[in-house]
């Protein structure tokens, strides 16, 4: 099978649901606490295994208590993990998320050990990387580390999904080396400088972008469904219709699947299509990692449609 492989972050999740999120200086009472798993990279790479693919994960943790359970968790999707990297020095990243009863939420993050997945890291990885038939990064790495990943694909012909998530700085020189660049109205606008809040305001982003050297562009739109487009040919994908609970980890999710779905040569059309439905499915559950669907949940969803 073609190799997927992840480079990125591991978070222990901290998840609060309320019935509404908390305005400045207000205390919101009467939630329900659970503990899960997550992180940009780590859901991802759940994402793409669940979903069929070989999927490698590159990854630091920490010493805390959770780091054998989340190898264990991994394991058990088939993720293979020779490549995660450990330290005594610091705690593995963590991640605090409030959620309402409408799916939106707050996000906070400390990256912990996520920023010890450094370049020379990522050099130590390069004969297994150089195997990879798509390689996915985000942002909650060092850029500096991004940066090599880069290189590397661009040695070995690698194509990249990159999701500038989160919304971080952003260098306009980075994009000729991205094949897929996967981005929601907030990043498309950080990249492009255009305020993008629907499927026409996406395409002009997505013009933009392609102007300055990525390949193809993908701007998720939530309720207002996906655009896509290579530049020879666009595409936009309605949103599938369901009942949100948690919006946490669905560009994660959409992210992994797109790479799954393109390793198997689906037209792009197609693949945004199934990477959105694997989303739509993400947001009905609570939680990262537990709200991942497999590919017969897919399937199954996609029939319906």
């Amino acid at each position: 099978m073609k190799q997927i492989t992840v480079i990125g972050s591991t978070n222990v999740d901290m998840l609060m649901a309320l019935e509404q999120l908390p305005q400045k200086g207000e205390t919101v009472t009467n939630g329900s606490f659970a503990q899960t798993f997550g992180g940009k990279g780590a859901n991802q790479a759940v994402s793409a295994a669940r979903a069929g693919a070989n999927t490698l994960f590159i990854t630091h943790l920490g010493n805390d208590i959770y780091v054998d359970t989340i190898l264990k968790n991994f394991r058990e999707d088939n993720i293979r993990t020779d490549y995660i990297y450990r330290t005594n020095e610091i705690n593995s990243g963590m991640a605090l998320v409030m959620f309402d009863q409408n799916g939106d939420n707050y996000l906070a993050v400390s990256p912990g050990s996520n920023y010890l997945l450094s370049p020379d890291k990522i050099e130590e990885c390069e004969n297994i990387i150089a195997k990879s038939s798509i390689l996915i990064l985000q942002m909650e790495i060092p850029i500096e580390s991004n940066l090599k990943c880069f290189e590397l694909a661009r040695k070995y012909k690698i194509p990249v999904i990159f999701n500038l998530a989160p919304a971080r700085a952003f260098e306009a020189g980075w994009l000729p080396y991205i094949d897929y660049f996967v981005v929601n109205e907030i990043e498309a606008c950080t990249a492009s400088g255009i305020k993008v809040n629907s499927p026409e305001t996406a395409k002009k982003a997505g013009k933009k972008l392609l102007s300055l050297g990525c390949k193809n562009v993908i701007i998720t739109l939530g309720e207002q469904g996906a655009y896509a487009t290579t530049g020879n040919k666009e595409y936009y994908v309605p949103a599938f219709k369901v009942n949100a609970v948690d919006a946490t980890a669905a560009g994660d999710t959409f992210c992994g699947t797109l790479a799954v779905a393109l390793t198997e040569n689906k037209e792009m059309d197609e693949a945004v299509r199934f990477a959105s439905a694997a989303s739509a499915l993400t947001v009905t559950k609570k939680g990262a990692q537990p709200s991942i669907p497999y590919r017969d949940e897919i399937n199954r969803f996609l029939n319906k449609y």
